[in-house]
């Protein structure tokens, strides 16, 4: 006799077809997801960069000038008590941070010292320590997704000011809105501030992989305080610089990835560190290291060239100095990046060049 009431259930083949569908749906739904964050993270790095950009305005009303790129300070025990240091001293960025609600942090911060082991004893790296270690999510994008802790030090800022295409990183002129040892009013920017980068987002550094987070080192001279040369009746990078780029990517392709990680402080003011300039154009191909240091002290800090790049497809997010974010893309015409970059170069920028 059969049963009145059969049991009910999936045969097997049904039950790999939901199974597929489901797997189907998990396939459409992840990158959908993954947009979504990735977008959540661009505004975020969108938001941080305007802060960046009204603080500066806000320190230029304050005080008739943006920010020293780097701010000398007292260089204690190397027997002169009032001398000077040269390198370690306080960035734009600490300089700024009363005006990013960071006045707890800007009151911790020794002004009379500067912020890096500089000095001969190491008083002002110890004095300074809890200020210059502070991790401030304002000078990080989280497209970074990287940081943390490496052995090239730590990580702790994304957001590099602008030498415009000055390569003479110790020349206290540039063609950017920072320089070194030296400040520019507003009235500096010739170019209008809406047609000026002031910020730019960059990858911190790591020794490997070998790609856009590595520095490297090259030696060769290529100090120029602007590096653009007329060529066939348009500009072209000066032969000298070129052969420097060459080496610069020879030196990744050879493997000569360098300790000394880009972007591993906001609170020293060095080129690598917490500025950049706009000779090689955003997630370059060509030149796919981070930063490379040409004077034979091979490392991030103080290199000659600083490039602007990101985790953001398809370009990078920079800010201008009138506070307006824009997202410039990576294959932006070389001449027009250079044109962003400079305060004072002339130039007449379309808005659609970019």
């Amino acid at each position: 006799m059969r049963n009145g009431n059969p049991r009910r259930g999936f045969t097997l083949i049904e039950l790999l077809v939901v199974i597929a569908i489901i797997a189907v749906l998990i396939a459409l739904l992840l990158p959908a997801v993954q947009a979504a964050r990735e977008a959540a993270r661009r505004a975020q790095c969108v938001n941080n960069l305007k802060q960046m950009a009204l603080a500066a305005a806000n320190y230029q009303s304050t005080h008739q000038s943006y920010p020293l790129s780097n701010a000398t300070d007292t260089y204690p025990g190397c027997g002169a008590p009032t001398a000077r240091s040269g390198w370690g001293n306080w960035s734009g960025q600490a300089m700024m941070l009363s005006f990013l609600e960071q006045t707890a942090v800007y009151n911790a911060c020794n002004f009379s010292l500067n912020a890096a082991p500089a000095d001969c004893f190491g008083v002002a790296w110890f004095a300074n320590s809890t200020a210059r270690d502070t991790v401030i999510t304002a000078f990080l994008c989280p497209s970074d997704g990287s940081t943390t802790g490496t052995s090239g030090g730590r990580r702790l800022n994304n957001y590099y000011g602008s030498y415009g295409v000055t390569t003479d990183i110790w020349n206290p002129q540039s063609t950017g809105i920072f320089a070194h040892n030296a400040s520019y009013d507003v009235g500096a920017v010739t170019d209008g501030t809406s047609n000026t980068i002031m910020w730019s987002e960059g990858l911190t550094g790591s020794i490997t992989p070998l790609g856009r987070r590595t520095s490297v080192g090259a030696p060769g001279a290529v100090a120029l305080l602007d590096p653009r040369a007329v060529v066939n009746g348009g500009l072209a990078l000066n032969p000298t610089v070129q052969s420097g780029l060459a080496a610069c990517n020879a030196a990744l392709v050879a493997g000569t990835a360098v300790a000394d990680s880009r972007g591993q402080f906001w609170a020293i003011g060095s080129p690598g560190y917490t500025y950049f300039n706009t000779v090689v154009t955003p997630n370059s191909n060509q030149s796919k290291w981070s930063t490379c240091r040409t004077d034979n002290n091979n490392g991030a800090d103080f290199a000659s060239f600083i490039n602007a790049n990101s985790n953001h497809s398809g370009g990078v997010n920079v800010s201008f100095a009138d506070g307006s974010v824009r997202f410039i893309k990576d294959a932006i015409a070389p001449d027009v990046w250079w044109a962003l970059g400079t305060r004072a170069g002339g130039e007449t920028i379309s808005s659609d060049a970019y």
